[in-house]
């Protein structure tokens, strides 16, 4: 029964720290534009489901070491999370914005992988990755005088 009543306070904290964060964030934006702060419209403080999985996994991470040593409530942990995330969600995304402009590729898929040549005994030896790898490559030759591993034969 206890464990069922902490998984409703996590889950109502998450809940609260959410649209707490989401009001601070509201808040925060219409005082650097010049209007109200107060005035907010409830009806977009509603969280969505993702932003309360962030909370929830911290209520429930906070009972394992290392985290158990702070003492710290599983309630508290979800609301301070999940409140951190939400009003600092503009924050990080100017962030990376800022980072894009100012790093080229930034964010980008890396790009595909390409052979390169590794000495071995004196020889160069190409090194290939995985998706990059021939097919119908063939048996390397033995090499005479080379001491060390000897790798198996495919």
């Amino acid at each position: 029964m206890s464990r069922l009543r902490g998984l409703i306070f996590i889950l109502l904290a998450a809940l609260a720290g959410a649209a707490a964060g989401r009001a601070f964030a509201e808040a925060r934006r219409r005082a650097e534009v010049g209007e109200d702060p107060t005035a907010l419209d409830f009806a977009s403080l509603r969280p969505r489901p993702q932003d309360l999985v962030p909370g929830i996994v911290a209520g429930f991470r906070v009972r394992e070491t290392p985290w158990s040593w702070l003492g710290i409530p599983g309630w508290l942990a979800a609301f301070g999370v999940n409140f951190g995330a939400s009003a600092l969600a503009g924050d990080l995304q100017r962030i990376r914005e800022m980072f894009q402009d100012e790093l080229p590729g930034f964010g980008d898929a890396p790009p595909p992988a390409q052979p390169y040549v590794t000495p071995v005994n004196g020889d160069s030896v190409p090194v290939w990755t995985a998706p990059d790898a021939p097919r119908d490559r063939p048996d390397p030759e033995p090499r005479t005088g080379a001491t060390g591993f000897t790798p198996f034969r495919d």
